[in-house]
């Protein structure tokens, strides 16, 4: 069979810019940062966040931060028996490059059953922040984050205005249903509707839920 030579295209070379030499910040994995973690690069890794990339620090929490979160974790406890697992100030897995802290979380399961990973969203009934401090990020940028991640019952309690803002109905740009409450209203998780309590309650007094 003959051999056909063909006639060397002429194409012009491309140019090739030079790369700007603008800092590029550094976008966190989650394995990346656990890399980093268990090489010792941070001095105290446990309040530190993975947030779409970013590694941000938790605020220090003072002793009615504390108290609050305590009351309320113990609240959780006692309203869900087996099944569900009360978490405070643990990590859940939302993305490859997200790992939020939330002040507590009640997840379905045993604790057993992350034993080799956090929980995920499906995994979430309940997501809460106590905001002392911090009440501009919880309502905003936690906000928006969690309903992208698609968690369906997130609480931002405010403590200095003695109110809880329930947010529901997440959609990538946020939650649809956003509800500010306050004194003697009335709030109960989306996982166990029958066990409802009055913010104040929550926020002082310790009382047993009220039935329905």
């Amino acid at each position: 069979m003959a051999t056909v030579l063909l006639d060397k295209p002429n194409i012009e070379k491309p140019k090739i810019e030079k790369a700007e030499a603008d800092p590029i910040e550094y976008h966190w994995t989650v394995e990346r940062f656990y890399r980093a973690a268990n090489a010792n690069v941070f001095d105290d890794p446990s309040r530190l966040e993975v947030i779409q990339g970013r590694i941000i620090e938790k605020m220090p929490t003072g002793p009615l931060h504390t108290t609050i979160s305590y009351d309320l974790a113990e609240r959780l406890r006692e309203t869900f028996g087996p099944g569900f697992l009360v978490r405070n100030e643990r990590a859940i897995h939302i993305a490859f490059d997200g790992e939020p802290i939330p002040d507590i979380a009640l997840v379905r399961g045993k604790s057993s059953d992350y034993r080799e990973g956090h929980p995920t969203p499906e995994k979430v009934a309940l997501l809460i922040e106590v905001s002392v401090t911090s009440v501009e990020y919880d309502l905003g940028e936690k906000a928006l984050l969690y309903s992208q991640a698609g968690i369906s019952d997130y609480w931002a309690v405010l403590v200095n205005e003695a109110a809880i803002v329930v947010h529901r109905e997440p959609t990538p740009d946020g939650y649809g249903e956003v509800m500010r409450l306050t004194g003697d209203d009335k709030l109960s998780t989306l996982a166990a509707p029958e066990a409802v309590w009055a913010v104040s309650a929550l926020l002082g007094h310790k009382e047993a839920p009220e039935e329905n």
